[in-house]
Parts: structure tokens; sequence; C-alpha cells
């Protein structure tokens, strides 16, 4: 505009630096929280990881660098051997094994010509039984159900299935862990969030165990008395064989790996603490145990084994073997097959977990 300066066409600013209010006086209010003191790389690295800013990836590599490192490997792997000290188990990995529950099963039928094995084991599921289930995951499958759901109406269900039909029925439980945490949370080492697996295979107590209960002490931190790394109060006094973590189809199970790994790493580290006062960590042989992990419709078994670290033998390195395809809710034949596997694992859990837990608290029996 002619006789306007050019000054007072420029629309007025602040100074930089400073926040123009409109009540002069008042204080503005902060934006930000105040810059945190400078801290050490590794301090920093560690709470970085505690509180889940890491990706799955790099939790991941942080385990395997920890000092009593947690690392998965697939079965053809060269780099450690596969357990072999339960046969019944990790023969589920071998070529052999692997198809008599695998492919064979669709063919020769396998978990009903093995009469000897199948009564070992356990029984038949009624064929109208497997039908409202494979039904359900089909129904969930179709509407994409939330995890929950699945959970509710179909994985659930089949674990109680399996269980209801093992020849060790009466002496296995299986309970939801969806609320169990680590405790005390000096046993991870790392901050997990609240809910890590979702149901566990348990050992009912019995006499044995009930009698040295009474032995039993709170871990410091704890507060009360668990045989687990948990005191949850439906897990505090059922020893824990196997634990099941469970995901909806859409779902990757590699996120939750960290998370496995540590609730594993912590299980070993309790039943270390239950050992006859005066013996080392290492003195201590876990037996190969399994894992399972749900994705929808597929089930897949993991075997978890711990050694002595090569080069220092007071440290153990803790293996995740992955992963088994056991068994599907998609048909009948895949569901049976699902069956005779989960019969195998809850064999496992009373013909070897049961009596070595036994001899692990033998000292604590009056």
């Amino acid at each position: 505009m002619e006789g306007t300066s050019a000054d007072a066409e420029v629309t007025p600013r602040p100074n930089k630096g400073r926040v123009v209010h409109e009540n002069a006086g008042v204080s503005p209010p902060e934006q930000f929280p105040p810059t945190p003191s400078v801290r050490s790389e590794a301090s920093s690295g560690l709470e970085s990881h505690q509180s889940g800013r890491l990706s799955p990836t790099k939790q991941l590599a942080a385990l395997e660098d920890r000092e009593d490192p947690i690392v998965y490997y697939d079965f053809a792997t060269t780099k450690a051997k596969v357990p072999d000290d339960d046969r019944e188990l990790t023969s589920l990995t071998g070529p052999d094994g692997g198809l008599e529950v695998g492919e064979r099963v669709r063919f020769g039928y396998a978990w009903v010509n093995n009469l000897e094995k199948r009564r070992r084991t356990g029984g038949m599921v009624a064929l109208s039984e497997i039908q409202r289930l494979t039904a359900a995951a089909i129904t969930c499958e179709e509407d994409r159900s939330h995890e929950s759901t699945w959970n509710e109406k179909v994985h659930w269900i089949m674990i109680q299935a399996a269980l209801a039909s093992s020849a060790h029925a009466e002496y296995l439980n299986t309970a939801s862990a969806k609320t169990a945490s680590i405790d005390p949370k000096s046993l991870a080492g790392e901050a997990l969030p609240k809910r890590v697996v979702d149901y566990v295979i348990v050992l009912v107590p019995d006499e044995m165990t009930a009698r040295a209960w009474k032995k039993l002490r709170p871990l410091p931190g704890a507060g009360i008395e668990s045989w687990n790394h948990t005191t949850t109060n439906d897990l505090r006094s059922n020893p824990i064989a196997s634990s099941i973590e469970t995901k909806a189809p859409n779902k990757s199970w590699t996120d939750g790996k960290a998370q496995l790994a540590l609730w594993t790493a912590a299980f070993h580290k309790r039943l270390a603490m239950l050992q006859k006062p005066g013996q080392g960590q290492g003195h201590l042989r876990i037996p190969a145990m399994p894992l399972l992990i749900v994705q929808g419709h597929d089930w897949h078994l993991l075997i978890v084994s711990r050694q002595p670290l090569a080069d220092n033998e007071d440290c153990s390195e803790t293996i995740i073997w992955q992963k088994i395809d056991i068994g599907s809710t998609r048909n009948c034949f895949d569901a049976y097959k699902l069956i005779a596997v989960l019969h195998v694992v809850v064999d496992w859990a009373y013909t070897v977990w049961r009596p070595w837990f036994h001899k692990l608290i033998a000292w604590m029996v009056p």
C-alpha cells in the first residue's frame, strides 16, 4: 500500500526463544519435562530394554549377549546339539518321529494304529467333541475373532480335552496364567509385561510336595511361598511342568520371543534355588522341557534345554529349539494328531518331570 512502510506490512512475531502470553507477568506453562541428566550408555541401554523401546530383534540380541545367554535355534542348526536326555519328547524332532506325528498321521493314522502307545499315553476323544471344536475354530477364523475368543472357544477347550483323555489326568492339571507375572522380579533381571504366557500344565500336589511345602520359604522380595517363579494364587502350590502361549492367527509370535525366553529362564533360576543348600547352580541338570505356541488354528512345539557354556562352566546357556508343527484345528484329522502329541507332552510331565521334581525337593521332606 502506498505511503506504508515495508516494516508495517510484516506480520508482528515474538522474539526467538521467548513465548508471548496474553496475560503479562504470568509464567508460561512448561511444554516439556526438564532435560534429564546425562547417564552412562550402558544404563540408558538397559532402561530402553526394560521399558520395551527396543525392537523384538534387538531384545533377542540383548538376551544373547547376557552372561547367561538365552538363544533360539532351529533343530537343524550345527551350533548346538539337540538334547537326547528324553527320547520320547525329542523323538518328535527326528525324521521318523516327525513323520509319526506329522504327515504319516494323515495317511497311516499312526495315532490309531499304534494301540500300545495310545493306551500308554491316553484315549480317544469323541469325534462329536472334535467336530464341535473344529467348527468353533473355523467360525473364529471367519469372524476374525480376537485372541480372547480363540482362547475361550478353542484353545482352552483343546487343552482340557487332551488332559481329560490323558492316561495321567489325575496327576496333572491345567491353569490359566493370564494374570501371572514373574515374582520376585530379580528372577527375570529384566522388566516384563504383566502378561507373559496364557496357560500352564501343572503337577497336582501330592503327599511329597505337601510335606516339602511346609519347609518352603519365600524368596527375598516375593513375600509368600511358591514352587514357581510367580506368586499368583492359582499357581503357588502347583509346580509348573510346561507353558503355553497363544495368539490370534494374524499375530506373529516373534514379538513375544523375548518375553517367553525370559519367562523360561526365570523358571530355571527358581528351580536352581530349590536345590539343597550348598549346591551350586551347575549341579542342577534340568531335563529338556516342552513349550507350546499356538497361533489361531496352528499349534507348535518348542523344546527348552539348558547346558553349561563351553568357556565358563559356572554359567549356563538356555536354548529354545524351534519349532515343530504338531497339529491344528482346521479339520478332524489334524485335531486328532494334535491330541496325540499333547498326550505325549502330558506323558512327559508325568514320567519325566514329576519324578525329577520329587528328587529336587526330596531334601525338604522330613
